[in-house]
């Protein structure tokens, strides 16, 4: 979608129903950072011959030999090579390096030792504690707070921020799911965003971080770049600075003994390294090289705790925490950090928890937060949490399972069987077997499920869903919250329901959804069926084939893998260790679609692809997973793709850990393009589902469409971007000018694969099967 599409997507967020969005500020600002991606993308003027140019007039190059306002050039300068605050403040990548690093370590203080050792903030005296100790020399002494000329002192600034955040809001767990959430959030978004500089803005952030919860801030730290001008999209991967939120305590058990208490895990303090949907790190794949990364020292660490939110001046103090040998409840495995640990391996048994690889898995948790915190609602919303659950349903059906059966308004006054502990952290709690309180979910179920009805009489009109995207703002922020919270209830309110960060790994996640995703099904099918206009194209004739890197063609190969990730800096380990650990995960080889498209048509004309699979027996069309979507240029006689995994819209093209982007940034190695985007999208390695031993037997169905007559008359404007599209990542290319359904043409009921092909020559239908081993 391009960008006045996204600031669309937000305004229709804002109803006359109570829901929190974004402010005019952030959209403004989002819409200036996109827009200023595009065209810093397109081809212009040689940057040597323009830094030649400005260079004799540019204060920042004579002082330290850095380029004001360029990428791709070192921050550490001088014979020392040193950050220095002029430096970093003066280039988008040293801005985007300082506002990162405030994730790492965010618990701890401000001026503790950030980016392996090399950047250390202080905050100036109108905004110190009364505990900052003095600055040493070479370290960043940070702005004041400017507004009209005049400085902001700390006591200003606190006074706000007790306005803004209520007094027992930082003893919850930040929930996207929760309406006054939601508003402090964007409350203090608009409060940074509002600041005259990028000076002030930060040293509000770094002030008031130690009055607000860790995930509170790290979503605001989130934001904030996101709706920044002057900074850039890339981001670190939340697991890799929260790992206490996506790995169960079993994983740090090796680092700190048998038993592991809450305390060790609430710190808050290890800098963990995902290793990326590539390929890097478990095991090696056929055509996939190791990649050996650069030996990177971490940051001193000088762990704190946080203090209660008792609301006075200096609400938390810095606090060492030292490792005693001696202590029953907590003790280090050994002084040195071994080299690797495997902390848990393929091990559990029972049949309930045969697929937990999936719900567990750290990545797929983070693409569900990240997709929260952005979250554009509506029909993405739909489509997004409808493509989780059937994913999930594939893996059900590749273990025996059989499809989850619907937490829906019939079983809310039931006992609930199962239990369910997340292991993680020390703020979520067992979600116990029980009852949930549904009397106000049952208030709101009747009026969606007639939204349901009146939203599908505005129908399909000329190839748009007219409806869906008012159904599903309404289901998202009234039922489908609700229930989060109801389920979480369960727990005190501490449940892993109750967050966006650790939903998925409940298995009562997708029995909820999967009532969520009913209602939607239910509107879809009321709408008038698809025509042959809609679901054929005349003159074009379509076949195709599956080609694993290696083993035999139409045949998806599944395994398992002990994927490596590091950790930097565990608790009293001293300066530059490093640690690593194993965690389990499902993956698959690599593949490529080879599509061959014949067309009898006169002229070349615009088309889309669709690429979508389903289990050959059981799947119901709930299992319909979503695999490619793409446009090309369809010429008379044949045209021939080979296509790529890694190129389908919804993946993760990388995954940065927080040291990772820390010290490419540093170095000047973060390009253009790689700067202009995110990294979100579904990872890799749960792509194709586990499949079985002998094998499972499932259908790829690849579908070439007609461009709708609007989407042809957008093509100038992409084209002019260089295919050039935006999403809620950023800026990329290779987007898809296409305004039908999301999941089209799936998205109904179609009894049979055969019954939706219907013969058309469009259309290729090819059995494959997904082997496990």
């Amino acid at each position: 979608m391009d960008v006045e599409e996204v600031l669309t997507n937000f305004e229709q967020l804002e109803s006359n129903e109570p829901y929190t969005t974004v402010s005019d500020s952030f959209k403004a600002g989002f819409k200036a950072k996109a827009e200023a991606a595009m065209a810093s993308l397109r081809p212009n003027q040689d940057r040597t011959q323009r830094l030649y140019i400005n260079s004799s007039d540019d204060s920042l190059y004579l002082d330290y030999g850095v380029y004001s306002e360029e990428l791709e050039q070192p921050l550490l300068v001088g014979p020392e090579k040193a950050l220095h605050y002029g430096v970093l403040v003066n280039t988008p990548h040293g801005r985007h390096l300082l506002m990162v690093s405030l994730l790492e370590q965010s618990s701890g203080d401000t001026w503790g030792s950030k980016c392996g050792g090399k950047l250390n903030m202080f905050l100036p005296v109108s905004l110190r504690s009364s505990y900052q100790p003095p600055p040493p020399l070479g370290a960043c002494l940070l702005s004041n707070i400017v507004m009209k000329n005049r400085v902001i002192e700390r006591e200003e600034v606190m006074e706000k921020l007790d306005g803004l955040v209520p007094q027992d809001l930082n003893d919850d767990i930040f929930s996207w799911f929760n309406e006054t959430h939601r508003s402090v959030i964007h409350s203090l978004v608009d409060w940074v965003l509002e600041q005259e500089t990028f000076g002030s803005s930060f040293s509000l952030l770094v002030t008031i971080n130690e009055r607000l919860s860790k995930k509170m801030f790290v979503e605001l730290v989130n934001l904030v770049i996101a709706g920044r001008e002057d900074t850039g999209f890339v981001m670190p991967s939340i697991e890799s600075y929260m790992p206490e939120d996506f790995f169960s305590q079993e994983y740090f058990a090796p680092f700190y003994g048998s038993e592991v208490d809450e305390d060790d895990l609430s710190t808050e303090d290890e800098d963990l390294v995902e290793e990326d949907n590539r390929g890097r790190g478990g095991r090696s794949l056929p055509g996939w090289p190791s990649q050996e990364q650069q030996t990177r020292s971490p940051a001193t660490r000088s762990p704190t705790t946080r203090s209660p939110t008792t609301r006075s001046p200096t609400t938390r103090r810095p606090t060492t925490r030292v490792a005693s040998t001696t202590s029953p409840t907590r003790r280090l495995a050994n002084t040195r950090a071994p080299s690797t640990s495997t902390a848990q391996v393929w091990s559990r048994s029972s049949l309930d928890e045969a697929e937990w690889y999936f719900r567990e898995d750290p990545v797929a948790n983070s693409h569900h937060t990240e997709w929260h915190r952005m979250s554009l609602g509506g029909e993405y919303f739909y489509y997004m949490h409808g493509q989780m659950l059937a994913r999930y349903e594939g893996e059900r059906l590749s273990l025996g399972l059989g499809l989850t059966t619907h937490f829906g308004p019939s079983q809310w006054n039931q006992r609930i069987s199962d239990s369910y502990d997340p292991r993680i952290g020390g703020s979520f709690r067992r979600r116990p077997s029980g009852r949930i309180n549904s009397g106000r979910m049952r208030s709101l179920v009747g009026k969606i499920q007639m939204s349901a009805i009146s939203n599908a009489r505005r129908g399909y009109v000329r190839g748009r869903d007219m409806g869906i995207e008012g159904l599903g703002r309404r289901m998202e922020r009234g039922l489908h919250n609700m229930g989060h919270s109801a389920i979480s209830e369960m727990s005190g309110g501490r449940g892993v329901m109750g967050s966006s960060i650790g939903a998925m790994r409940d298995p009562i996640f997708y029995r909820w959804h999967g009532f969520v995703d009913s209602v939607f099904k239910d509107y879809k099918n009321r709408l008038s069926p698809y025509t042959e206009e809609d679901l054929g194209f005349p003159g074009v004739r379509v076949t195709a084939s599956v080609e694993p890197q290696e083993g035999e063609s139409n045949t998806f190969y599944t395994y398992r893998e002990m994927a490596t990730v590091r950790l930097n800096g565990l608790n009293n380990a001293g300066p530059g260790t490093r640690t690593s650990l194993q965690y389990s995960r499902m993956n698959h080889r690599q593949f490529t679609w080879n599509i061959v498209v014949s067309s009898d048509l006169p002229s070349g004309t615009p088309a889309i692809v669709r690429v979508f699979m389903l289990p050959t027996r059981g799947g119901d069309n709930r299992v319909t997973i979503h695999m490619d979507h793409f446009y090309m240029d369809l010429n008379p006689g044949e045209n021939r793709i080979s296509r790529e995994e890694l190129e389908a819209p919804h993946l993760s093209k990388s995954r940065w850990s927080l040291s990772e982007l820390q010290d490419d940034l540093m170095n000047g190695q973060v390009d253009r393009g790689q700067f202009s985007w995110g990294g979100c999208g579904w990872p890799r390695h749960l792509n194709v589902p586990r499949g079985t031993e002998r094998g499972m037997d499932w259908t790829v169905v690849v579908m070439v469409s007609q461009m709708l007559s609007s989407d042809r008359s957008r093509l100038d404007g992409w084209a002019a971007n260089q295919n050039m599209a935006w999403s809620y990542c950023g800026v990329r290319y290779g987007g898809v000018p296409d305004s039908r359904p999301l999941g089209f043409p799936a998205d109904r009921n179609f009894g049979s694969v055969s019954d939706l092909v219907g013969g058309r020559s469009n259309w290729a239908v090819v059995p494959v099967r997904i082997v496990h081993g």
